[in-house]
């Protein structure tokens, strides 16, 4: 994960445990890489490695983080972080979407995905695996879909959030597959009163 601070640049990575490092400048950050990954590990590279671009924002009395891939559908993850860009910019969606189920250091996440990305894909990127995150996809021409995924004790009792093993959901179950299980509109029920 590489976070942008007032400072610079810092990775971490779930796949490796206890490992940090910073850089002025994303270019710097790339060059080194490889080197650092080596002597984090104790053993040649090269690695591969998909970088994983966060953005921190402070809203209201929460803070909302979004996750951008840099992978081979990076083009359409923009296209879902375009989108996130603009409801956080708008002060009553970004109150919304900050009061969504936090992590476990208080964070909303908010993954770009794509309707291809499987449920252990996403699960990878978690740095606790009894944590939080939502899958943010693009349906229709403008609108956004958000898809709450949380893991362990803490969280249970939540309502509409996805895990692997529940619902028949496996690792390799992919976001199409859930999205086709999900009611997008309930039905209104109206409240009939008798007349007297």
């Amino acid at each position: 994960m590489v976070r942008q601070t007032e400072d610079g640049l810092y990775v971490t990575s779930p796949q490796l445990p206890g490992f940090m490092y910073g850089r002025k400048r994303l270019s710097e950050m790339r060059a080194g890489l490889q080197d650092v990954i080596s002597f984090h590990l104790d053993q040649r590279g090269p690695f591969q490695v998909i970088e994983h671009h966060e953005r921190h924002y402070d809203i209201a009395d929460g803070e909302l983080v979004t996750r951008l891939a840099n992978d081979n559908y990076a083009a359409e993850r923009q296209i879902v972080y375009e989108r996130l860009g603009r409801a956080i910019r708008d002060s009553r969606q970004a109150d919304s979407l900050a009061q969504g189920v936090a992590n476990s250091v208080g964070e909303v996440v908010y993954v770009c995905a794509v309707p291809s990305d499987t449920l252990g894909w996403l699960n990878e990127q978690l740095f606790d695996p009894s944590d939080a995150f939502y899958a943010a996809v693009t349906v229709g021409e403008e609108m956004l879909m958000t898809l709450p995924f949380a893991h362990g004790d803490a969280y249970r009792g939540l309502e509409d959030t996805y895990t692997a093993g529940v619902r028949g959901y496996r690792k390799n179950t992919r976001l199409s597959e859930i999205i086709q299980d999900t009611r997008i509109v309930s039905p209104v029920h109206q409240r009939v009163e008798a007349e007297t």
